[in-house]
Order: C-alpha cells, then structure tokens, then sequence
C-alpha cells in the first residue's frame, strides 16, 4: 500500500477517519489535502474531491439529487458509489460523498463565468419549476405582514429624522444619515408600490411557481471543466423556494461595493430572465424585494446600541458603504424599470 501523505492536516483522528473512508471506495490516496471543508485527493490515477455535511441534510439532499437526474438536468458534478453501491459513507455523524475534483478553467474571467453561471441557474430554475395552486389566505397574509413591516420601518426612520433634526449638534453619523434620507424613504416607497402592484395581479393569477434554488449560490460554487461545460457544486442547502431565494441575495452581495454603474448585473438578471422568463407578478415582487432598503434599519438600531470601540467612526462608514450599495441597486431597479417600459412600448 502506498505512503499516505497529508498536509494542512492535524487531527489524527479525522486523519484515521479519512483514511477509513476511502477504503469503502477501494481507493489507495498517495496523497491528500484539506482545502476549506474538502479533501482533495490523489491516486495515481485520478483526482478526488471527499466533501461532507450534516447528516441532517442528507436525506433531502441526495432525493434532490434524484429528483434532477429523473428531470434530466445533470450540470451537477457526478457522484462515486462505494463498493457496495452507497452514494455516501456515515462517520461521526457527518455524512461523506466522493466526486471527481474538476479544476475550474475559467477563474480568472469573473463576468464571463458569473453570467454562465446565472445562465445555468436559470436552466435549473426552468427544468424543476412547477406550478402550485396559490392559497389566497397565504397571499394575503404574506402581502399584509410585508407592508406592514416596511410602513413600520418608515416610521422608525421618520422618528430617527426628527430626532437629528432636533439635535443641535449633530454626530457624524447623524449628519450622514440625514443626507441620504430623503433617499431611503422614496426606496420604501417603490418597494411598498411595487408590492401593491403584485397583490393586484397575484389576485387574478389562479398558480404561483416554484423551483428547487441551490441554496448557496456563489462563483465558487459553479466550475468548469477544460470543455466550457459549467457544473453546480455544494447543493447542500438545496429546497423547493421561490427563484428569488438564489437570486437576491447573490446580487444584494455583488452590488456591495463603491457606487457605479453595474451593466454587468444588468446583463446577467437579462441572461436569467432569457431562460427563465418572469411573470409580471414575479417582476414586480422582485424588483420590490430588491429595492427594499432593510440593512439601513439594521445600521441605525445597532448605533443606538453603541457598544463597539470607535463606534462613531465604524458606523459612520458602514453606513456610508450601505449607501453605496443603495445606490448601485437604485441604478440596477431602474434600469429594469427602463428596459421593461421599452419592452412594452415594441410591443404596442
């Protein structure tokens, strides 16, 4: 048997429990490494990836698997049975799958690989969406507690106007804050709009969809092989969602930098939408989530609570970063607002 060499690893005992593993595949490793959560692993003939999860997201994880490959959707990067046929090994209540390791050819073109990416969502989204009988109870319920909470937030943030106006001499933070108001309050206005609008239009709709999301989508999570074929990694987090569980928060994060004009993003919500095409009532309730400004409510209470070092200066440029990224998605939703009107005026 070969020497097993092991760097960037310290435990013994998740050494022996490695080892272990790789016997149920009747691999021989020369060599192996843990980078992050994953375990690279060499023979002399092929490459490995050895990832794990909580057993908890087991089962649903590998019947999503099933459910893809009975879809005929299979940009997901394949699985190794071990020699008796099981798809994942049980250790310290952690379950362990083998895959081949793909080494990622495209990582240095982020927009090129992030729009093929967003290609491939979209892909996924279309092969397992399904329609669902909308509950008109829960329609409502969940129109109600969303305007509820954004009228509730303007509030909050009318009071925090009135407080620094009241104030004589105002702290950086409250200067900054009072610059950029005006500006947040029409975004909770936009978003409660559009939210409006898709309660109206949900009402004549008798279905709404649903599609299984990654969970966590990322750059990271997608590589390519020496082909340009893309292919999903780390569906741990996978479920029945709306679409817009992947998409938002993926592009909350990509706008969270200094103000410009992100034509890039632009480009791939209009790839997205080429392969999956929203509804009306799924555009306005995306554009609605999207412009909702919540993170300056998140800033604002956890000024008031003052319990970091430097705490004026930390918050006073958290917030001016908050306002950076609000400005880029203010240029991203209407954008969409201009090539949507356009859209519309073609077609009269």
């Amino acid at each position: 048997m070969p020497k097993l060499v092991v760097e960037n690893m310290y435990d013994a005992n998740e050494d022996a429990i490695v080892r272990d593993i790789l016997k149920e595949y009747n691999l021989r490793p020369s060599y192996y490494e843990k980078i992050g959560k994953v375990f690279k692993v060499y023979t002399n003939e092929n490459v490995y990836a050895l990832k794990r999860m909580d057993i908890q997201d087991g089962n649903t994880f590998f019947n999503y698997l099933q459910y893809l490959y009975k879809k005929g959707y299979y940009r997901i990067v394949p699985f190794y049975p071990t020699k008796k046929g099981h798809y994942s090994v049980l250790r310290n209540r952690k379950l362990f799958y083998l895959m081949p390791w793909i080494n990622d050819e495209n990582r240095k073109d982020h927009n090129e690989k992030t729009k093929k990416m967003i290609r491939e969502l979209a892909r996924l989204h279309a092969v397992t969406a399904k329609e669902v009988e909308i509950q008109k109870e829960m329609i409502t319920e969940h129109y109600k507690q969303m305007s509820l909470q954004w009228k509730r937030e303007i509030d909050y943030l009318d009071r925090w106007m009135d407080q620094c106006e009241q104030t004589w001499y105002k702290s950086p933070f409250q200067w900054e804050f009072v610059q950029y108001y005006d500006e947040i309050r029409k975004a909770y206005e936009f978003s409660l709009s559009a939210l409006e609008q898709w309660y109206q239009k949900i009402q004549n709709a008798e279905k709404i969809r649903t599609v299984l999301i990654h969970g966590k989508l990322a750059p990271e999570h997608f590589v390519q092989d020496e082909k340009g074929y893309g292919y999903f990694i780390n569906l741990e987090k996978s479920q029945i969602n709306s679409p817009f569980r992947d998409l938002l928060p993926y592009l909350a994060k990509q706008l969270k930098t200094y103000p410009s004009q992100k034509e890039e993003v632009i480009d791939w919500i209009l790839t997205y939408m080429k392969y999956y095409p929203l509804r009306e009532e799924e555009k306005l309730l995306f554009k609605s989530y999207l412009a909702q400004p919540g993170n300056f409510i998140h800033l604002l209470e956890g000024y008031q609570t003052r319990r970091l070092s430097n705490h004026e200066m930390k918050y006073t440029k958290r917030l001016q970063h908050a306002y950076w990224m609000f400005k880029n998605i203010e240029y991203i939703v209407m954008r969409m607002e201009e090539i949507e009107q356009q859209r519309k005026t073609s077609e009269q």
